[in-house]
């Protein structure tokens, strides 16, 4: 009797028609994020293999060095924006045009700031153009407000179809330069062609689907609204980002750019895992958020099975990656990159953290407690550098590695302390 009870219980749910649109929504974003990251990993190791462990030492070193002084391009709007299209639809239009002209304004001042910093740093003449090229991909970064407003709406198949039409002229574009023998400013250049093609695609999308563009509205009250809601977050995505490209910048500037592209090999395999938890949780969120305005309860539960999943989703894939850690370096990346086995070994096992991060992150932006995300970022950006600073003079880039796996694993600490504090207080 229970067990057809039970039987019927999932039955009914899962014919339910909102679990069968977020299935559905959530097939769609892995589908995209799948077949964008295998084929621009793949074209990404052919291009390392093209330019060598120092060229592509030197790419990534620019690309970190500009990525954190782009905190001012982020500023955690898209959290903030995804929330409030949820909880308030009606307002959509003075929503997403508010906020796209406030990334806008604020996309040019991280511009500016990223290129008068390269300037006061000892930089070399090339990791100084490369941070100049790859910085005014910025620009484009605004109109990633409409990607958001999709994600609210579950009609996460416009922006798989954006998303897939950008990755091949992405690649046609690498692999036709390399074809034509062109150097590392110009593969670094591409990065200003993805980012318009996005930007593009996003707002055809957006036109063809609603039928408008410019109806979009800059409401003066709505922006200082949320450019306040956003700082504790905009503080948050400095602090990630802190702890996601410091190692790279405090490697090279120790070690040198052949060291850099040697770890950032290791690195880009273990990142695209990343985009499983982000997925599966851009997915959920929205269903997430609804349970907690009508059943705390299942809300609640969700938040748990999300937790359970990330855990146990991440040790899956940890182990065949790390038993198989040899043939992965050497046949994606060649004989070049042997060195890097080691510290593939080590910083696989960053993402169990990375996972539960990730998953914590979409909790506590539920609850609208970005002040305890803001604590929880600080002390792993923290943890990053501090452990950066003392074990890579010893270790290299294994102690970068071991820096990451340690670091990442005092957030979710961190956040089990917290709540345990809380509960006590």
């Amino acid at each position: 009797m229970l067990k057809i009870l039970k039987n019927e219980y999932l039955n009914k749910n899962i014919n339910h028609p909102g679990f069968r649109r977020y299935l559905k929504n959530t097939g769609w974003m892995f589908l995209g994020q799948f077949l964008s990251l295998a084929v621009s990993f793949f074209v990404g190791a052919y291009v390392a293999r093209y330019l060598g462990p120092a060229n592509f030492g030197v790419m990534n070193y620019a690309i970190s060095f500009a990525t954190i002084l782009s905190f001012l391009a982020g500023f955690g709007f898209e959290n903030i924006l995804k929330r409030e299209l949820i909880e308030h639809p009606e307002n959509k239009d003075d929503l997403i045009g508010t906020s796209f002209w406030l990334k806008f304004i604020i996309s040019l001042a991280s511009l500016a700031a990223i290129n008068i910093a390269s300037f006061f740093i000892n930089h070399d003449f090339l990791s100084r153009i490369l941070i100049f090229v790859f910085s005014f991909s910025l620009i484009f970064s605004s109109f990633n407000v409409i990607s958001i407003y999709f994600q609210t709406e579950v009609q996460a198949k416009k922006n798989v179809k954006i998303q897939i039409i950008g990755v091949l002229i992405s690649t046609i574009s690498k692999l036709f330069f390399i074809y034509l023998g062109l150097g590392v400013i110009w593969i670094t250049a591409i990065y200003i062609i993805d980012s318009l093609v996005l930007a593009i695609g996003l707002v055809l999308s957006y036109h063809y689907s609603l039928k408008k563009f410019f109806n979009w509205n800059f409401n003066v009250s709505l922006a200082k609204s949320l450019f306040f809601d956003s700082l504790p977050l905009a503080l948050t995505y400095i602090f990630i980002i802190i702890y996601l490209k410091a190692d790279q910048i405090i490697l090279k500037n120790i070690a040198d750019t052949h060291t850099v592209g040697l770890y950032a090999a290791a690195v880009k395999i273990s990142e695209i895992l990343y985009f499983i938890p982000s997925l599966i949780c851009a997915s959920l969120f929205p269903a997430i958020m609804h349970a907690k305005k009508t059943d705390q309860l299942a809300y609640r539960s969700r938040l748990n099975n999300l937790y359970y999943l990330m855990a146990v989703l991440s040790i899956l894939i940890i182990l065949p990656l790390f038993v198989g850690s040899q043939f992965i370096i050497t046949t994606i990346f060649g004989v070049d990159y042997l060195p890097a086995i080691n510290i593939f070994k080590i910083y696989l096992w960053s993402s169990l953290p990375m996972f539960l991060i990730t998953a914590i992150s979409q909790f506590l932006i539920a609850e609208n407690r970005t002040k305890d995300y803001l604590i929880i970022s600080f002390i792993g950006a923290l943890t990053n550098i501090t452990l950066n600073i003392i074990l890579i003079p010893k270790y290299g880039a294994a102690g970068a590695a071991w820096t990451s796996v340690i670091s990442y694993s005092f957030m979710p600490l961190s956040f089990i302390i917290l709540e345990k504090f809380k509960k006590n207080v």
